[in-house]
């Protein structure tokens, strides 16, 4: 009883209960057992009990149709309770029962007592995914305290001899693009800075200044590498320290920390980021900056924040990222005669952690740039530089068919509307997400407004494209159960076959029958909200389960970048706790019920 009355209390909403609050369900609560096919609670019937179910199956019917099954920690009969309302469905027991009782006069005092216990009830999907990071938050704080300098967060060091002429140390220091420069002495390393570089300027003459020990700030203040940054923090803000070198175990230089860096990993740091890039004057320094993202996006998940805005704020800085490389990559040439596009999920701002590149070029009529090859080349290097995946799809702009003439996109245009096939519905749906992000942005727009008109004038198309929804089919098997089939992937499930795209692409479908020119899945249904076609309640359930799907796959990347893993799709069932497997429970019921209303409006049943 001890044993599992403890592990009660890890469990939403009792984890917001005190002390006093537990004790009370510890002394007036019990355990029962019921057999198989017992009713606990009947249609129109009032109950004086609060279930929580230790082991066995529970099914939920209104008018003999399952509405829903309840597993272990799942509980029920509170709504009825709180309300004190006649139950509108029948709980019956499929699979023998173990279960907590807590009385009706139990839990109304707690609930009185209790405001976030009794508004846990109430909560919507969103709401739960709040109370979800705000459990975790403090842990992850924690461990962010005890997270150790590796050299990811280091800069490289520019090193110099001791006796190296000061104008020589100095174009090195430039060459390398670095911020300081160290000194390698006969015994232990200096350290040259801003401070001492103005010292050089003002005295270089009246001290006879030669040699770039002359200057040095010596012996340097030094971390070996392993130490907690937590305390590498305290250390260069009490000794207002900005450029720290960190030594390995023989006393050798590994990098140089930036305390801009260190601060970017106890906070968000997005304005300096975005910075960087802009002020950026070498792909290097593009590519730096880049890299210093996904702390950030880290740093924002651990903090609660929604991940439809932490997209957003990385679809920002992306977008100034791509710029920036356009104009640095690139010729002058090129900047009014082609405009750059992201695709696919960058293209609809929905990218978050770098799952893949997706980007391609139009050319102006007319304008067929013989080294296009070696630039595209150049372009997807250092995107892989940065860390983006190449696209397995090879939508990139090294492949010809994603970099090519306006004319020549509208050629495929007509095709893939006129006699589409499996691949021509993919690339249209891939095409439709486009955003220019760079070079002369009219191009794309011309290609856009071809796109429409066509599309008015092949309606029959619509059905077609739709289509693609039925592609993947749900994990949510018999009896509400998650079902994990992919070969390789045991107790896991790929979100994105199994719900995300089909209400991306539902979304999609319905976006590009109604003109809808916006991009991201978010602003779609909200637009499609706007113009009548979905009610508020309808939009704003498509938009919770949008949200819900996103953090879960947002969390479970982020714990495969933490390991050293490769990003996927995937999320791990069993490291689900009671209240993420309801929410992903919820969210792929919702995404099924809209593949039922998509079906129905471009009546796919007739499409073969």
């Amino acid at each position: 009883m001890i044993a599992l009355f403890d592990n009660l209390k890890t469990h939403l909403p009792f984890s917001l209960l005190d002390d006093k609050a537990l004790r009370l369900i510890e002394e007036t609560s019990q355990i029962a057992y019921y057999p198989k096919d017992t009713i606990l609670i009947d249609t129109d019937a009032f109950t004086s009990t609060f279930y929580l179910i230790i082991k066995g199956i529970v099914e939920v019917k209104e008018s003999d149709e399952l509405i829903d099954i309840y597993h272990n920690d799942d509980h029920f009969g509170g709504i009825e309770l709180l309300e004190k309302q006649a139950s509108k469905y029948q709980y019956r027991i499929q699979e023998e029962l173990i279960c907590y009782e807590i009385p009706a006069e139990t839990f109304i005092e707690l609930s009185e007592e209790n405001k976030a216990f009794k508004n846990f009830f109430f909560s919507t999907m969103v709401e739960r995914i709040e109370l979800l990071k705000e459990k975790n938050e403090s842990a992850k704080m924690a461990d962010m305290m005890l997270t150790r300098i590796d050299d990811s967060i280091l800069h490289s060091a520019c090193i110099v001899a001791y006796d190296m002429p000061i104008i020589d140390a100095l174009q090195k220091m430039d060459a390398e693009n670095a911020v300081v420069i160290l000194v390698k002495n006969d015994s232990e390393y200096g350290i040259v800075t801003d401070a001492d570089l103005r010292k050089y300027i003002l005295r270089r003459e009246k001290e006879n200044l030669i040699t770039i020990s002359q200057i040095q700030t010596y012996p340097i203040v030094s971390i070996e590498e392993g130490e907690l940054l937590f305390n590498v923090l305290l250390l260069m803000t009490g000794r207002s320290i900005k450029h720290l070198p960190v030594l390995d175990d023989k006393g050798e230089i590994v990098g140089i920390l930036e305390l801009i860096d260190l601060l970017s990993h106890f906070a968000n740091q997005s304005r300096i980021i975005s910075v960087q890039i802009e002020k950026a004057n070498t792909l290097d320094g593009v590519i730096i900056a880049s890299k210093r993202i996904d702390s950030m996006i880290k740093t924002l998940h651990i903090k609660g924040v929604k991940s439809r805005y932490i997209a957003k704020l990385v679809s920002e800085m992306h977008k100034k990222m791509y710029a920036k490389l356009f104009a640095l990559i690139f010729p002058e040439e090129w900047q009014d005669r082609a405009t750059l596009i992201l695709l696919g999920s960058e293209g609809r701002g929905e990218q978050i952690l770098k799952t893949d590149q997706d980007n391609g070029l139009i050319f102006e009529e007319g304008f067929d740039p013989e080294d296009k090859e070696l630039f595209t080349l150049k372009f997807t290097e250092t995107l892989d530089a940065i860390g983006f995946p190449r696209c397995e799809g090879n939508v990139m702009v090294i492949n010809p068919k994603w970099s090519k003439s306006s004319t020549a996109y509208k050629e495929a245009i007509r095709r893939w509307i006129a006699t589409p096939s499996y691949d021509d519905l993919m690339d249209m749906a891939i095409f439709f997400d486009a955003f220019a992000v760079a070079g002369n942005v009219n191009i794309f727009k011309n290609i856009r407004d071809f796109l429409k008109k066509q599309l008015s004038q092949h309606k029959t198309f619509l059905p077609h494209f739709a289509k693609s929804i039925e592609s993947f089919q749900s994990p949510l098997g018999l009896f509400s159960r998650i079902v994990s089939s992919d070969k390789g992937h045991e107790n896991e499930i790929d979100i994105k076959k199994g719900a995300l795209f089909a209400l991306i692409h539902g979304v999609r479908a319905l976006a590009l029958e109604h003109g809808i020119h916006k991009t991201n899945t978010t602003e779609r249904i909200k637009a499609l909200n706007d113009i009548g076609y979905m009610s508020k309640e309808d939009a704003g359930d498509l938009l919770e389960t949008l949200e819900a799907i996103n953090t879960l796959r947002l969390h479970a990347q982020l714990e495969k970048l933490e390991q050293g893993k490769a990003i996927d799709n995937y999320i791990s069932l069993p490291v689900l706790g009671k209240m993420e497997r309801d929410m992903l429970k919820e969210a792929l019921k919702t995404v099924e019920q809209f593949k039922k209303r998509v079906a129905y409006h471009f009546h796919l049943n007739m499409v073969s």
